[in-house]
């Protein structure tokens, strides 16, 4: 098994294989292969280390485990944090989808670091697209630099999924900038000693509290003001956390600080979810990574290990756990870099991104889980490595949209709409590509449960009741498009053969779930009704 050549192979099969220079199939692999070699030799080896050292806070500052400064110095020097970057902008352009395989790698191989770094192409998308000529000027040369990281600070303490009652505010400064208040958080890398500056986009009230997501506005508030001096920016407290040690969450305390309003009073939120879409799809890639990393070292295990006469691999109820951990790491990174490939189609873009997040998200915890089961006792101790990824991909669940509300956006917006339209014929054109009738009718077969159900929950009263059930029908759905997808994409190759021969899996033991998820979406629609 070798996860980097399934990423290859993957690329291809969703196409995401650019076919023309510079980004063509051949640069591609070798521009993956280079940065594979950098996170095997580099990043990897800080991970364990680093979890276990975890950050600390001194005199006010941030200090991240001391591996991950000379990490970073040698990320930039190498000029890895220019591969997701515009051209314009003085990066290297990848594609979206080749972006996602180099931070598939990053994440599996350092979630905390990945974090810290993974916000800049988002930042500096809407900087570009919200500031003014003068404010590019001023904040996007240090982000490409890499002299500055990103951060995106929108929760309070009474506003987490509710951005609506946020308080930290920010009033015009008189001297052409603003000053804002308040205190952020959960702020993810809110303050580190890897850069030496922090460019914070802030989502800050310019309205009153009665006008709700109205009266909200994005700033950037940089961690230092033009003159080098410390901005009005202050570390509360880092938090303890279940996984993610490396990776300093924040309390922050905007106290007067200044900043630089992007876009018009107001429209914070159409500017912050320029961000946030970005944000989605990388924890989906995180999701990915984790799901990897876990399939490989217990593939690596089960073929070590040895229980009478052979290796666990070969015992059947291991033999089971292991095809199913293969098959969702393979479907959901098909779902997620097929997903990046659409991204300019924005109606599809808008239905995919949370569908990829939650299936993603889930299945890295369904995967790391089972991942312990097949190393069993050693599973549930940190030094084989499985905790660890258990640990770090559960907050996938939870940040960026909880699972649950992005369910709930699916049944409360996106359905009846036109990214619902824009997403059936995505999955009309993967079932005209089945190899097999076998493959045919499994995807046929998901896509009639999953448009009984829809119309069902579309049809209730409360559509919230079946809003979970009809997100994981969803997911499933979309996976077994993509697995039709890569089962077309190599048809008289060992990869192609080794894709189909897990496929009879797959229609076996994880799309058969769709009839247990289209009767709980239709008992769940109408449990608000009174019997007869």
């Amino acid at each position: 098994m070798d996860q980097f050549g399934d990423i290859v192979f993957t690329l291809g099969a969703v196409g995401a294989l650019g076919a023309a220079e510079p980004w063509d199939a051949g640069a591609i692999e070798s521009v993956l292969a280079a940065y594979k070699g950098f996170i095997d030799t580099e990043v990897a080896p800080t991970n364990a280390p680093a979890d276990r050292v975890g950050c600390h806070v001194l005199d006010g500052r941030v200090h991240l485990p001391p591996a991950l400064p000379q990490l970073y110095k040698s990320y930039v020097a190498l000029g890895w944090q220019l591969l997701p970057l515009s051209v314009d902008v003085g990066g290297i352009g990848a594609p979206v989808p080749v972006c996602c395989a180099a931070s598939e790698m990053l994440s599996g191989a350092n979630h905390a670091f990945e974090m810290l770094v993974a916000l800049v192409p988002g930042a500096i998308g809407v900087i570009d697209r919200f500031g003014t000529e003068a404010q590019k000027a001023a904040l996007i040369p240090d982000l490409v630099a890499g002299t500055a990281l990103a951060t995106m600070c929108l929760t309070e303490a009474d506003a987490g999924s509710d951005l609506g009652v946020i308080r930290t505010s920010a009033a015009p400064d008189g001297f052409g900038c603003w000053s804002v208040s308040g205190e952020k958080i959960f702020i993810s890398g809110g303050d580190q000693d890897l850069s030496q500056t922090i460019v914070h986009l802030v989502l800050a009230r310019t309205g009153p509290l009665a006008d709700g997501v109205k009266g909200l506005s994005l700033f950037a508030c940089p961690s230092l003001r033009a003159d080098g001096t410390r901005n009005g920016v202050s570390v509360v407290r880092i938090e303890e956390k279940l996984g993610l040690h490396a990776s300093p969450t924040c309390q922050l305390r905007f106290d007067a600080a200044q900043a630089h309003l992007l876009g018009q009073p107001g429209d914070g939120l159409k500017a912050m979810f320029v961000m946030m879409d970005h944000a989605r799809l990388d924890v989906a890639i995180q999701g990915v990574a984790h799901a990897a990393q876990a399939h490989t070292l217990a593939v690596t295990y089960a073929g070590q290990r040895r229980q009478g006469d052979r290796a666990i691999a070969e015992h059947g109820d291991v033999a089971r756990m292991l095809a199913e951990m293969e098959a969702l790491t393979l479907g959901s990174r098909a779902m997620a870099y097929r997903a990046a490939a659409l991204l300019e189609h924005d109606d599809l873009a808008a239905f995919l991104t949370p569908v990829c997040k939650v299936f993603c998200t889930d299945t890295a915890s369904t995967v790391a889980d089972l991942g312990i089961q097949v190393l069993g006792g050693y599973g549930y101790l940190p030094e084989y490595g499985m905790e660890q990824i258990w640990r770090d991909a559960r907050v996938t669940r939870l940040y960026e949209g909880t699972n649950g509300v992005l369910a709930m956006s699916l049944v409360r917006r996106l359905l009846g709409g036109p990214g619902e339209a824009a997403f059936v014929a995505e999955v009309d054109a993967a079932l005209a590509l089945a190899p097999s009738a076998a493959a045919r009718d499994g995807l046929a077969a998901i896509q009639q449960d999953w448009r009984t159900a829809a119309d069902t929950v579309l049809a209730s009263h409360d559509k919230g009741r079946a809003a979970t059930s009809l997100m994981a029908l969803t997911g499933l759905l979309y996976f077994a498009a993509c697995w039709v997808r890569l089962e077309a994409a190599d048809p008289g190759g060992e990869q192609g053969e080794r894709i189909r021969r897990l496929g009879r899996f797959v229609r076996a033991a994880l799309l058969p779930d769709a009839v247990a998820l289209r009767i709980r979406c239709q008992a769940l629609a109408h449990a608000d009704t009174e019997d007869a």
